[in-house]
């Protein structure tokens, strides 16, 4: 059920709920001084054990109104914020601006939570190669933080940081009614966040609130590709992207008080996406 409401809530308007795996550009740059310009969303879906960690959290978030928590269940609700905080499963709009500064390079910016700005240089053309063949370097910065409070109300995110880079490689081909382009695709984060838990606690008659902090950073490796189509005629298509990625995780959790431990995130995150896909 809270599952739901998270993909309702990112649908909304929620951005930053995961990074987005997608690039939606064809294997071939635009010519010298025209764009490209795509806009659309992808659905984040990691498997693994997150929807269990989170269901788990849920039912301690509501055992918590009735009584004190054990520090293992604190834990566990730490935890599943870690886990939404990095790559929740949820929709991730995105909407992105190509320029062709010189032939065959250009420069980019596209936001989908995370503000990223890259270069891209195509090295094989269709005419003279066969096909399209073009290397990218992007790298991102978040400027929202997902709001775990929608689905955890009892833990909030604060001082959220991300940084992220990633290098795409695209081949492909196209005509004057579709595009075709895959690849492998590689992306490098680091993340830092403190996490707050505010747990009711009872006192003879009165019930009071009390707040225990964690902090919690790491790096995690995206590993994976891409493979996408679009449809349409010379200047406007629709393009429908499948990207998946193995996640690989170092992650450190520190309570007040307590040891650091490790959280694991290791997961594939499966990433279906359709978007408008424009060039002039």
């Amino acid at each position: 059920m809270r599952t739901a409401l998270l993909f309702f809530a990112c649908l909304l308007g929620l951005t930053g709920c995961a990074p987005a795996l997608s690039t939606f550009q064809p294997a071939h740059v635009a010519r010298k001084g025209h764009v490209q310009i795509q806009a659309g969303t992808d659905v984040s879906l990691p498997t693994g054990g997150v929807a269990s960690l989170v269901n788990a959290a849920e039912t301690l978030a509501t055992i918590a109104e009735r009584r004190e928590l054990g520090d293992a269940e604190k834990q566990t609700l730490f935890d599943a914020g870690a886990t939404l905080a990095v790559n929740a499963p949820s929709p991730v709009p995105h909407i992105g601006i190509a320029y062709t500064v010189l032939d065959g390079f250009e420069i980019s910016a596209r936001y989908s939570g995370a503000l990223r700005l890259g270069l891209r240089y195509q090295f094989l053309e269709k005419a003279r190669h066969g096909l399209d063949m073009s290397v990218g370097l992007g790298g991102a910065r978040y400027t929202l933080a997902f709001p775990v409070g929608n689905v955890l109300d009892i833990l909030e995110l604060e001082d959220f940081q991300r940084w992220q880079f990633d290098i795409p490689l695209l081949l492909g081909t196209s005509g004057s009614w579709y595009r075709l382009w895959g690849g492998p695709k590689a992306m490098f984060t680091t993340f830092g966040t403190k996490l707050v838990l505010t747990v009711p606690e009872t006192s003879g008659s009165s019930t009071a609130q009390r707040s225990e902090l964690a902090s919690f950073d790491g790096t995690a490796f995206y590993v994976g590709g891409q493979a996408g189509a679009a449809i349409g005629y010379k200047y406007v298509f629709v393009g429908f992207e499948l990207s998946m990625a193995y996640l690989a995780a170092s992650t450190q959790m520190q309570l007040l008080g307590q040891r650091a431990y490790g959280v694991n995130l290791d997961s594939l995150v499966v990433a279906p996406g359709i978007a408008l896909m424009t060039e002039f």
